[in-house]
């Protein structure tokens, strides 16, 4: 087993070439013949935020973070869950959209959610720019230590793509999966702490949120902008709960991909 996942990996660098192609030609696909162009990456999140800040920080006046501008902490949740929530709606139909390559050619179709992965790092960039240009606009001072969100990039990322060929290879066979996964973005988004502080619920039921795979990533976001903390500075069970999972989805989601994608053909 260990062998044919070594070989599973080697073939994703062997077509890196052609991961980084495609992921360039469905960013510029997105915002091909539309008049703002790629400042639509940018319209739809700030849209989003700022009816989140007007209801949360406006309206109920919640306190992510004590002394920080709740739209700083909001962001810095959001930007991560926006990448993960990219990965998975992207990846979901990315073997339905290119049924005519692997009908019709050997194609590694592996590849096709990692390409997902890839371009949802296009959206991450631009709006880690947004963030930072905010933090200075808001006074918070730049710290090395912020580059440790790099740690948590990581780490959604493999997590996130185990997922993404989980549900790609399930929905060539069962096409509700889109509206289960929609369903779950929805709920997962509420059990997750980016609009509300983990602080709000009793201690005793904290460590039922950090379960949450996404709790790990978004609060370590927090940490390195906010607090200013590294990853790892005191490495605990939440660290090794965070990689046992995610190991295990990738696995298990590039082991279901494999097991799945030599029926493709027939079923699309």
């Amino acid at each position: 087993m260990i062998k044919t996942w070594l070989n599973f990996i080697k073939k994703l660098y062997t077509y890196r070439s052609s991961i980084w192609a495609m992921a360039v030609r469905d960013i510029q696909a997105r915002y091909i013949g539309t008049v703002a162009g790629i400042f639509w990456s940018v319209i739809n999140p700030l849209a989003f935020m700022l009816v989140y800040w007007i209801v949360f920080s406006v309206g109920l006046k919640v306190e992510l973070a004590e002394g920080v501008p709740f739209i700083i902490v909001f962001m810095c949740g959001l930007i991560p869950w926006m990448m993960f929530s990219e990965i998975l709606t992207t990846s979901l139909n990315s073997i339905n959209a290119n049924a005519h390559l692997i009908k019709k050619t050997v194609f590694p179709s592996e590849i096709l959610p990692v390409v997902s992965l890839v371009t949802s790092w296009f959206t991450h960039g631009i709006m880690m720019v947004l963030l930072f240009i905010l933090m200075a606009f808001n006074q918070i001072p730049f710290s090395i230590n912020n580059f440790g969100f790099l740690y948590y990039f990581l780490a959604l990322s493999v997590f996130a793509l185990g997922l993404g060929w989980l549900f790609s290879s399930l929905n060539v066979f069962f096409r509700d999966i889109g509206q289960f996964l929609n369903v779950l973005i929805n709920l997962w988004f509420w059990l997750t702490p980016i609009a509300w502080p983990l602080k709000m619920l009793p201690v005793k039921y904290q460590f039922l949120i950090k379960l949450n795979p996404m709790c790990y990533v978004i609060q370590g976001y927090k940490q390195v902008f906010i607090s200013r903390q590294l990853p790892l500075s005191h490495p605990g069970l939440t660290d090794a709960y965070f990689w046992i999972g995610a190991g295990l989805v990738f696995l298990i989601g590039g082991y279901v991909f494999k097991r799945l994608k030599a029926e493709f053909a027939e079923v699309l």
